[in-house]
């Protein structure tokens, strides 16, 4: 069998991942604080060089290539560009100028975002949309309000103030690699041994403010319009190989 089949194989297949990455880029254009991704792709060389693999095909036809190259998704990387700023009007809601992420205590353990929409839960902690509690940069621990305090405020360095008495202060944090974070849905991120430890950040917040999706719907679109085109050009190209391979066949046989 041709090795450019395999080529083309793997083709259509980067061309079905990197649909997925831009279909579900689109899909959160609207997404506060949303980060879009990016297929990262690489190609492979696979070569042949055992000698036993060489001695073990078959003597009819030609011998088999002793290399071959293929394409795959090497990972999906986040776009780093920051999203604009919308204003809110709402103290709770804070934007983050750099680099920054807030860190929170899922049940999962310790994760991170960059959406400062924070709600007060019915105990007084500071929370995410999703339940998720926001963590004081002083001890670790939940920032909770007073009851029957409305008066919730947020500063550029991410101390809270209910009532003008400081409750807390939110811990920002950023990595020495932060495109070696692992997402967890659309708007959290894990820690992982290629993003390293969480860092203090002197990245500032914008109060009263919400960071948009940095997603270019126009060229996300483009993408998702080309990928067809190119599995398509990709599926053409097994046909031949395929073909060819075939009718290569049916001439040693004598058939052709």
């Amino acid at each position: 069998m041709s090795s450019g089949i395999w080529a083309a194989l793997s083709g259509a297949n980067v061309q079905l991942e990197a649909l997925d990455v831009a279909a579900n880029n689109v899909a959160n254009a609207t997404t506060p604080a949303f980060r879009g991704d990016h297929a990262v792709f690489r190609e492979y060389l696979g070569r042949a060089t055992s000698a036993a693999q060489k001695n073990n095909a078959p003597k009819i036809g030609r011998m088999p290539p002793t290399s071959m190259r293929y394409s795959t998704v090497d990972g999906v990387a986040a776009n780093a560009l920051p999203g604009g700023f919308v204003s809110t009007g709402r103290s709770l809601d804070v934007a983050i100028h750099g680099d920054g992420l807030l860190t929170i205590s899922t049940p999962r353990g310790v994760r991170y975002t960059r959406l400062g929409s924070i709600q007060v839960e019915q105990d007084g902690r500071l929370v995410t949309k999703d339940g998720d509690t926001f963590l004081n940069r002083e001890n670790n621990k939940p920032i909770r309000v007073p009851a029957g305090v409305t008066d919730v405020r947020i500063s550029a360095d991410g101390t809270v103030t209910a009532a003008n008495e400081t409750i807390g202060q939110l811990n920002v944090v950023n990595f020495k690699n932060a495109l070696g974070l692992a997402r967890e849905g659309s708007l959290v991120y894990r820690a992982t041994p290629a993003s390293g430890p969480p860092l203090l950040s002197t990245s500032t917040l914008q109060s009263e403010q919400l960071e948009q999706s940095n997603v270019p719907v126009v060229e996300e679109t483009v993408d998702i319009d080309g990928a067809p085109r190119g599995f398509e050009a990709c599926e053409r190209a097994i046909d031949a190989f395929r073909d060819a391979d075939r009718r290569a066949a049916m001439s040693i046989m004598g058939k052709d």
